[in-house]
């Protein structure tokens, strides 16, 4: 009769595992279906916690990607070794393991336990592979009742090895999209090369003529630098393989260092930045260099598109009621019309009134969002045409 039982119980799970497998395989946003594999694999195996680690085949290490049940802007990024650690063991060798305590196996990598102050008490982990490719490693915490068993490493395999497959489908299919999006915005700045370069070569063109068209080749390979640069970082970002350094670091120094950055463009400009950042704001974590490229990049779109002797302000507040660390990058510029507001996040999208006059990618807005949310944060925006345009960042405090 107890063999009936579990056998009921297994095949339950496998019946639960077609309803997840399924589901994966329609998730094409990689951080929504990174948080359904972790969710459904603490509830297979019946764990407190799970959690992915993503590899990183270039530099040949482990990283925390994300996390049920724990704050993920503690781990998401924090490098776990190859060698040293239980999930690194599971990369290398390819192989599942189950280990009824953690803290007695000099494998066990101590310094997730002392960030997130939770101790694992047990650990089954399974290695995500697809066509021999090593993706990562998916993980289960403390079982919640008992030792975790071979028929819970079974079925975790089984999900691991849907896992893999959709992981490696979205970021495939991310790419692929972004790629496609690439080619064709370059279309326009290859032309004008073209172009440029027929003109230098025609031999009547005059002296002026040949300084224009150097003018234009400067400001088209320099837009193209840029672009290809942003849309590096945005497929890394898309694609989960941008790791994330968290650390505790204080927000009011950066954005004065932020400041000082902008401030001679501005004064060329004539701009008046005005800087409203408390002595007594309290430390966030996060990836430092990540949050001051976004942050560089508002403050840069500020000094752009505002008009001549206009103003920016840079504030800094804590909201308690939301437990929010709150950024504000204000201006008095040209403005975006309501229909825009909800299009200027997305890739190459640019606002038609304004792209023939400024020079942009129409990445950037893109990247910063990615940067934000990447922290668990939100980014929303305000503009009235001919009155300016604030930017307004939200970060959880600690």
């Amino acid at each position: 009769m107890p063999n009936n039982k579990k056998l009921s119980s297994l095949l339950s799970r496998y019946q639960r595992l077609i309803q997840i497998s399924l589901d994966l395989a329609s998730k094409l946003d990689l951080d929504i279906l990174l948080m359904e594999i972790v969710r459904a694999a603490a509830d297979i195996a019946d764990a407190e916690e799970a959690s992915i680690l993503l590899y990183d085949p270039i530099k040949e290490e482990l990283y925390f990607q994300v996390a049920t049940n724990i704050d993920s802007t503690l781990v998401r990024g924090m490098v776990v070794p190859l060698h040293n650690s239980i999930a690194g063991w599971i990369a290398r060798k390819r192989e599942p393991i189950i280990i009824d305590n953690p803290q007695e196996d000099e494998r066990h990598f101590r310094h997730v336990d002392n960030t997130t102050k939770m101790t694992s008490r047990s650990i089954l982990g399974v290695p995500l592979v697809t066509k021999d490719k090593m993706i990562g490693v998916l993980e289960a915490i403390n079982k919640k009742e008992g030792d975790f068993t071979p028929e819970d490493q079974e079925v975790l395999m089984a999900l691991g090895a849907q896992a893999a497959v959709a992981i490696e489908n979205s970021r495939l299919f991310q790419q692929s999209d972004l790629i496609g999006e690439f080619v064709h915005e370059i279309r326009t700045p290859l032309s004008s090369l073209n172009a440029a370069t027929h003109l230098l070569e025609h031999p009547r063109a005059s002296q002026d003529q040949k300084e224009k068209m150097m003018g234009v080749l400067n400001t088209e390979i320099e837009r193209l630098a840029e672009m290809s640069t942003s849309f590096l970082d945005l497929s890394r970002l898309e694609s989960g393989r941008s790791q994330f350094k968290i650390e505790k670091f204080d927000m009011g120094e950066l954005l004065r260092g932020c400041y000082d950055l902008i401030e001679k463009e501005a004064l060329e400009k004539s701009l008046t930045v005005f800087v409203d950042i408390p002595q007594d704001l309290p430390l966030v974590r996060g990836d430092r260099a990540k949050l001051k490229q976004a942050l560089l990049n508002l403050l840069n779109n500020a000094i752009k598109y505002n008009k001549e002797g206009g103003q920016i302000t840079l504030r800094a507040a804590v909201s308690l009621e939301e437990k929010d660390f709150l950024v504000e990058i204000s201006d008095t510029g040209v403005g975006i019309e309501k229909k825009h507001l909800t299009l200027i996040f997305e890739k190459f999208y640019r606002v038609p009134e304004h792209s023939d006059k400024v020079e942009g990618t129409g990445l950037g807005l893109s990247v910063v969002k990615q940067i934000i949310t990447g922290h668990r944060g939100r980014i929303s925006v305000e503009s009235e045409v001919g009155k300016g345009t604030t930017f307004t960042i939200h970060l959880p405090l600690l």
